[in-house]
């Protein structure tokens, strides 16, 4: 998997909607945006413009949108 950012707020919405159409993407806080790295070729051949980013940028308050709501005992 890999984080990615779009450069502008139109590559955002279009890119956002074409990669959710053809497989799966994970929306995360400020922008960033988790694909796999088929995902990052069909953003390339529609000319959608993103960068990637570095795993680190998630530090522990990020991923806590990952954590289950509640605890399974």
């Amino acid at each position: 998997m890999v984080l990615l950012k779009f450069k502008t707020e139109e590559d955002k919405v279009n890119g956002y909607y074409l990669l959710a159409l053809k497989g799966t993407v994970r929306s995360l806080p400020d922008g960033l945006f988790e694909v796999n790295n088929y995902m990052l070729e069909i953003l390339k051949n529609e000319n959608i413009a993103f960068e990637v980013i570095e795993r680190t940028v998630l530090n522990a308050t990020k991923k806590i949108r990952n954590t289950p709501a509640i605890v399974v005992q």
